[in-house]
């Protein structure tokens, strides 16, 4: 079964619409004659979409934390294998939510994020590198306006203390 409406459908066979967010969605099932050799599918369709599309989990369930992390050099290379921890900010002290680490873009997205006040803290071994930066900042809020948040950790490589040690 594929992703996408089957071609004979029509009007009659959407069921229970229902607006979905900021009202630009709806979410409905489809039903067809071969209803006993498939499944329901839900799908979301947008009002500026000729088509349905399958509903992602992502896109009912909260909101998107996206975070990249990078070596400030040149060439801003992306770190792979670097931990992120995501705490959700719970009067004095931190909740952590989830722990991931970055893939080969330097990159880890915490999907499905309750509404609230969040903290991203980068785990990086501080014998070889300096506190990292985060830009713009680690604290965010996820909200019914700040669904999808983007945030930048820069890394940059402490100056060694054992070539200064050896060099006299």
């Amino acid at each position: 079964m594929s992703d996408t409406v089957p071609r004979n459908y029509e009007k009659e066979n959407i069921n229970d619409i229902v607006s979905v967010g900021n009202n630009t969605n709806y979410t409905f099932e489809i039903s067809d004659d071969n209803k006993e050799k498939r499944d329901n599918k839900e799908f979301i369709l947008n009002k500026k979409a000729a088509s349905p599309q399958k509903v992602d989990e992502k896109d009912c369930n909260g909101g998107e934390i996206i975070v990249t992390s990078i070596l400030e050099c040149e060439e801003h290379e992306y770190l792979k294998g670097v931990k992120i921890n995501l705490y959700k900010i719970n009067g004095l002290s931190p909740v952590l939510v989830k722990s991931k680490v970055t893939d080969e873009e330097g990159k880890v997205i915490f999907s499905g994020v309750e509404e609230g006040c969040y903290r991203i803290i980068e785990i990086i071994d501080k014998r070889y590198f300096e506190k990292p930066k985060y830009i713009n900042w680690n604290e965010i809020i996820i909200d019914n306006t700040n669904k999808k948040q983007k945030i930048v950790v820069v890394n940059k490589f402490k100056k060694l203390m054992a070539q200064n040690k050896y060099k006299n």
